[in-house]
């Protein structure tokens, strides 16, 4: 392997590490994000069901 090659390989290496940690809070943050905002769906849509039960056992319908 000539120096050359050597040189091109560790600055590969370096600069990919250097954009990983650059990004990684950025990335993060979406993630998080997208997590909090798939918990809130997930509620309303639990509390939308309840409602929807509580409304039908009050009305007496069968229908679910």
């Amino acid at each position: 392997m000539t120096l050359l090659r050597l040189w091109l390989v560790a600055t590969a290496v370096l600069l990919t590490a250097l954009l990983v940690w650059a990004f990684a809070p950025v990335l993060l943050f979406f993630l998080l994000l997208t997590a909090g905002l798939g918990l809130v769906s997930a509620l309303m849509i639990g509390l939308a069901r309840g409602v929807q039960a509580w409304r039908a056992r009050r009305n007496g319908d069968g229908a679910p």
